[in-house]
């Protein structure tokens, strides 16, 4: 291990920015050309000043047209700089006085910004459905009236898309298009919707079936509403570690916001995706955003509506509670041929002082390496950082990519994550987040996801079938507390999901409670039809066809779509809050009779 003082530069910054700049930028999304951040400012005036710094800035720094929300809630600012480390450090040394939190991004092009803004054609009318995620099948009959499509705004956040025919504004990235441009293109232009999509360049619609389609299907299928579709770029969803979601998810946001015309008086927004890592008490950096934008439409007359999925983690070994006070450990098993950098994350109680967090860390057939505030871990294929977050205190463990033939490959193995006992410390929970993500719906990885394990955990194979969806006893593995980590907030409607035959949370759906106010999702809405029928039928890409979708990104449209219409009628049900929420919502018409 090598001590390692934290440059002062970086002090206020997200331990994953630490870990990029200490591996030269090496592992992140595998670009070299530029490097994104996101911002939090210390106020809204820190954000003005910064704003008058661009015009001092090189051509390395590219600094994009930011959102400055109205109060003094900050600001938050998308910033791409060179790869040059020398660029990096004197940019984070001037900007750094004026943030109150700088974390890791999805890099940026060289020549892209902030989110693009549409110009003409807002919604006119009282609703407005929006949908981040992955495939738009615009052309498909479900999304057609008379007039052509119903969807109004196709922004495709992919550096390489096709630029579209509707300005991008300054500056932009990805390609825009708006109902007009899409209608001449299919039926217009294109007579079979595989070459609309294809100029259009989605080009994840060249499958049968499409994870956006389906979930756009649940949301508004049946519903006159102008749709809104951000499509996420491919290299970002299929990226395990989540960090790219802060940025396009945000800047996806506010591009639905813009859409909206002065008749509309809901927005709603679904995004069907998320993490499993972050701190789980609703202040991470997209969920303190969507508050403020919720709030902000709320003073402009408006209801903002952002639904969420539970998460499917329930069973995936990704979650463990280990007391601070008394210690403990468990494994973290590391796949070989990964890659992309494996990530966990460790987050101690509120009241634990920084400087009484340890960690040790054993990678496979190593030494033990403690972690303290004042030493980070430093090596050729693993990096290790405790950090306060915001009133948080955390530790990344980043191991390198396990796959190929490089020097630096991370090591697979069984990794020992050890709580050093604190007897005189706090009491509560340091509790262990495995970084992962569902597979894109049609994506292949090479290696499987990393996951927690413990001898009490191994045990639980042999117990009997009724406790087979409880937490293992003695073990600190836990399916509880497995909320989708930008599900956490009050400001956001979370749904869980449920077999409708069995009338019983469905296997997978993630539960509470947080590490917050937040006890677990707010409704459950049925996910599967029954335990030998898993998943909901809904539109598959082409016209005409159908497919089935497992996990909770199937809930969290219906909730969407049922607080939209105001049509939240629950089933009596005897499962707890923290799986279900306030209960089991009665499926729309149609949604079991999809086939």
């Amino acid at each position: 291990m090598q001590a390692k003082d934290t440059p002062e530069f970086l002090r206020n910054s997200d331990p994953f920015l630490e870990w990029a700049y200490a591996t030269k930028f090496e592992f992140v999304f595998g670009e070299k050309g530029a490097i994104g951040l996101l911002i939090r400012w210390q106020s809204q005036e820190a954000a003005t000043e910064a704003a008058q710094m661009r015009k001092d800035w090189p051509a390395t720094v590219l600094v994009p047209d930011f959102y400055l929300p109205s109060g003094n809630r900050g600001a938050r600012l998308v910033w791409a700089v060179s790869a040059a480390i020398a660029d990096v450090q004197r940019f984070l040394e001037a900007i750094a006085p004026l943030a109150a939190q700088i974390g890791l991004a999805a890099p940026l092009t060289p020549s892209s910004g902030g989110a693009p803004m549409p110009t003409f054609l807002r919604s006119s009318g009282e609703v407005l459905a929006a949908v981040l995620d992955d495939g738009c099948a615009f052309a498909n009959t479900r999304f057609r009236e008379s007039n052509g499509t119903r969807v109004q705004w196709l922004w495709n956040q992919d550096a390489n898309a096709p630029s579209g025919p509707t300005s991008l504004g300054s500056p932009g990235y990805g390609g825009q298009w708006s109902k007009l441009a899409l209608d001449q293109v299919y039926p217009g232009l294109r007579s079979s919707q595989e070459e609309a999509y294809r100029d259009v360049g989605l080009v994840t619609l060249r499958r049968a079936a499409s994870h956006g389609t389906h979930v756009m299907d649940l949301l508004a299928g049946d519903e006159s509403w102008d749709l809104v579709f951000v499509q996420f770029p491919l290299a970002a969803i299929d990226d395990p570690s989540g960090v790219w979601l802060d940025r396009y998810a945000l800047d996806g946001i506010h591009y639905a916001i813009e859409c909206a015309g002065v008749a509309t008086k809901k927005i709603l927004i679904n995004i069907s995706w998320g993490p499993q890592t972050g701190p789980h008490d609703g202040s991470s950096f997209l969920e303190a955003a969507v508050e403020a934008l919720v709030l902000e439409q709320q003073q402009l007359g408006r209801t903002l509506i952002v639904s969420l999925p539970a998460g499917n983690s329930f069973g995936s070994r990704a979650h463990a509670a280990i007391d601070h006070v008394a210690g403990g450990r468990c494994d973290w098993i590391v796949p070989p041929d990964g890659a992309t950098p494996a990530v966990l994350e460790l987050w101690w109680p509120k009241a634990v002082p920084l400087a009484e967090a340890t960690l040790r860390v054993t990678p496979p057939g190593g030494p033990a390496v403690d972690i303290t505030s004042a030493a980070s871990a430093v090596q050729p294929t693993w990096w290790a950082k405790i950090a306060a977050v915001g009133q948080n205190v955390m530790a990344r463990v980043i191991v390198h990519p396990t796959g190929g033939f490089g020097m630096n490959n991370g090591r697979h193995g069984r990794w020992r994550i050890a709580i050093v006992p604190s007897p005189q410390g706090p009491a509560g929970d340091v509790h262990v987040y495995v970084a992962r993500a569902d597979h894109n719906m049609g994506a292949r990885r090479r290696a499987k996801a990393s996951h927690l394990a413990d001898d009490a955990l191994a045990a639980s194979r042999f117990v009997a079938p009724a406790a087979r969806f409880d937490d293992p006893v003695g073990s600190v593995i836990r399916r509880s507390g497995t909320l989708n980590g930008i599900a956490t907030g009050a400001a956001t409607h979370v749904a869980a999901g449920y077999d409708h035959q069995m009338q019983a949370c469905s296997p997978y759906s993630s539960a509470g409670p947080t590490r917050g106010a937040r006890v677990g999702p707010d409704f459950a809405c049925v996910s599967d039809r029954s335990d030998v029928r898993r998943g909901i039928r809904a539109a598959a890409v082409r016209s005409g066809t159908k497919t089935v979708l497992v996990g909770t990104s199937t809930a969290a449209p219906q909730l969407g779509r049922k607080i939209a219409k105001g049509t939240l009628t629950k089933v009596k049900s005897p499962l707890p809050p923290e799986r279900v929420g306030d209960g089991l919502l009665v499926p729309d018409p149609g949604v079991l009779d999809r086939g």
